[in-house]
């Protein structure tokens, strides 16, 4: 225990420290700002040396991976004039992440694969049942989680994982480490910008790597893999191509290797799609605007960038509440406390069965339920019918040979489409998948995300052939399955994930960490007031994440909930019994020929009908052939910019 004279002893010597420590103002010295001596213990506040920290970081992790990310923001002044405007400022955002799966032992020989050969069967899971069951285990689970919210199969809850495993679960649940790179004040849609991002890049790993190993050696033989958004992954590899002729690696941005879109973005343009084909002015019972309306959600319009979170909880909700409607059909119930009926079932009515057998039984119920509403063969459309077609017996007499004779015919009973039927279908092969491409991202299995891309391609082209991430799914299939070596490949996948607060399930995509960290840096730039400089920009963006990390620390010490600029409420359980009650009044999977939909005429069962698969493989062929070639790819230009803070964005 100390002595009242020690701990004076201490206080002395820490005043005595802080006060030789301000005298010293020098570049490369770690700068002291301040102390705190009310209270105790005291304390001193350093100045932020990010290289320091990224320089014993890498020390123990030599393989790293950047994420970039525009940052726009309207800046204005307090006094206009013809040399003092309002203007709108382009910024450049980067994170280092550090590997966490990946290790210099594994190996980093590229793949020799001539791309121009790849064809679109080759990318799809349809020709791969290997993957296509490993997908299909995974829809099992999810279902599986639904199905036990039923009270009839509540019993099976403890056979169905709360996380699906994977080879690097372990792994994957420790904390990562990221951190922040010095803002640019660039702007990534310009080109000469882009190669000054990519200039700066080099330069800051050169002096990162030197600080660590005394060298680049590494740097040069591991490389660093680049991630973005659609707009950043192609600017950056423009910018790329446009130094190949280069004499020096620097130059060409050889360390700068590959280029990748991330999945955040991947996932937020999948919800702008669903919305994009299932959501329509009209208020037609059964469709996302209706239940939009019972439940008062006012902060769903239809366009999910900017206002994300509600739109994906809405749809969360809503396709919850189809699947078990489906499942209710599925069993022949009544309602969901009703008595299920399945001829699997009756095997589980005496007592003593295992737990294996339990979970072997349930798996085969699943299946069935898969295979009926045809889920996961959205890429095999001509492998799926809608329902059995239901016939008449017609009876024709005439004569032969001056004999009566008699012939039995069979007639459909109806041929026209159920166009309620098709809609909550198809809305229930968006919702489920995007439930799949969510929890993956929690779980951070890497294995699924190669599977998710895949599935995604025909989800994205039912909408537009020209679909943007249409081509970024491609892409990234295409260098990870065919190109990469199995290092890069590796820090690739677990870079498309970050674990901010670590354990199991708690993963987010990397480039939802980047956008967080640009709503913390326009939060403090706009704290800035009028007349901001570049350099208090700069400044006051590097320490962003941090202030952002205390202050709703001390928000929640003191019980302030966070503000938001727009009206949200989760959806809560007295919500999704509203759904039910609705669902169930509509019997949306009791099929009907000829029930109509309003706004939804000619909606199909499947986002993707049997008659565009030509046209879909051709597509397909063309991005390969063009992404081999290095070559641009035509898509859409209709992404709207949003400009403003997203206080929708999901949590860390």
């Amino acid at each position: 225990m100390e002595t009242p004279y020690q701990s004076k002893k201490k206080k002395i010597d820490f005043l005595s420290e802080a006060k030789v420590m301000k005298r010293f103002h020098h570049p490369n010295i770690v700068q002291l700002l301040g102390v705190c001596t009310k209270g105790e213990p005291f304390m001193a506040v350093m100045e932020f040396h990010l290289y320091e920290l990224l320089t014993e970081n890498l020390k123990s992790q030599p393989l790293v991976k950047i994420t970039g990310d525009n940052l726009d923001i309207y800046v204005k002044t307090s006094n206009l004039g013809i040399e003092n405007r309002n203007k709108d400022l382009h910024l450049f955002t980067s994170n280092v992440l550090f590997s966490r799966v990946a290790t210099v032992d594994l190996c980093n020989d590229p793949t020799k694969t001539d791309l121009c050969k790849i064809k679109a069967e080759e990318i799809l899971l349809r020709n791969n049942e290997f993957q296509k069951q490993k997908l299909m285990h995974a829809y099992c689970i999810l279902l599986g989680r639904i199905l036990c919210k039923l009270p009839a199969f509540q019993t099976f809850r403890n056979i169905i994982p709360n996380h699906i495993p994977h080879e690097f679960m372990a792994k994957m649940s420790e904390r990562s480490i990221v951190l922040p790179l010095p803002i640019q004040l660039k702007n990534e849609a310009k080109h000469e910008d882009c190669l000054s991002i990519m200039d700066s890049y080099e330069d800051q790993l050169t002096q990162i790597y030197r600080g660590a190993f005394g060298n680049t050696d590494l740097l040069r033989k591991y490389k660093v893999p680049l991630g973005g958004d659609q707009l950043t992954r192609v600017r950056l590899q423009e910018a790329r191509n446009l130094r190949t002729l280069s004499v020096t690696p620097e130059k060409r941005f050889d360390d700068l290797n590959p280029i990748v879109c991330e999945m955040w973005h991947s996932k937020q343009d999948f919800l702008e799609k669903c919305y994009k084909k299932l959501y329509k002015a009209e208020n037609t019972p059964g469709t996302l605007n209706f239940f939009k309306s019972i439940l008062h959600r006012t902060d769903v319009n239809g366009k999910v960038k900017g206002r994300f979170k509600p739109h994906y909880e809405l749809l969360m909700a809503v396709g919850e509440g189809l699947v078990k409607e489906q499942f209710i059909e599925f069993f022949n119930m009544d309602n969901e406390s009703s008595k299920p009926e399945h001829h699997f079932l009756t095997n589980l009515e005496d007592d003593g069965h295992s737990e294996e057998e339990k979970r072997d039984i349930l798996n085969k119920i699943l299946l069935e339920f898969i295979n009926k509403y045809g889920y996961g063969m959205v890429d095999t459309p001509d492998k799926f019918s809608v329902i059995e077609p239901q016939y008449f017996q017609k009876l024709e007499a005439f004569i032969v040979d001056g004999k009566l004779a008699i012939k039995q015919i069979l007639e459909p009973i109806s041929t026209e489409p159920d166009e309620l039927y098709n809609y909550s279908l198809q809305l229930c092969h968006w919702y489920l998948q995007l439930l799949e491409v969510s929890d993956t991202a929690k779980e951070g299995d890497m294995n699924r995300l190669i599977l998710n891309c895949k599935y995604n391609l025909p989800f994205f082209y039912s909408h537009s052939k020209l679909s943007k991430y249409l081509v970024e799914n491609i892409d990234f299939v295409l260098k990870c399955e065919y190109l990469l070596s199995p290092l890069q490949r590796t820090r690739v996948l677990e870079g498309s994930f970050v674990n901010i607060h670590g354990g199991k399930g708690r993963n987010v995509e990397s480039d939802l960490v980047q956008e967080h960290s640009v709503c913390n840096q326009k939060s403090l730039i706009k704290t800035l007031g009028a007349n901001k400089s570049e350099k208090a920009i700069l400044r006051v963006t590097s320490v962003a994440d941090t202030f952002a990390n205390i202050c709703s620390k001390f928000d929640e010490s003191v019980h302030i909930k966070p503000k938001s600029g727009r009206h949200s409420k989760p959806i809560n359980e007295q919500d999704q019994n509203v759904i039910y009650k609705q669902v169930r009044k509509l019997r949306p999977f009791q099929h009907t020929p000829g029930r109509k939909l309003k706004g939804f005429t000619h909606i199909k069962a499947m986002p993707l009908a049997e008659p565009d698969l030509p046209e879909f493989y051709a597509r397909l062929n063309q991005i390969i052939l063009r992404l081999a070639r290095s070559l641009s790819v035509s898509v859409d230009e209709d992404e709207e910019v949003i400009d403003e803070i997203d206080d929708n964005l999901p949590e860390l």
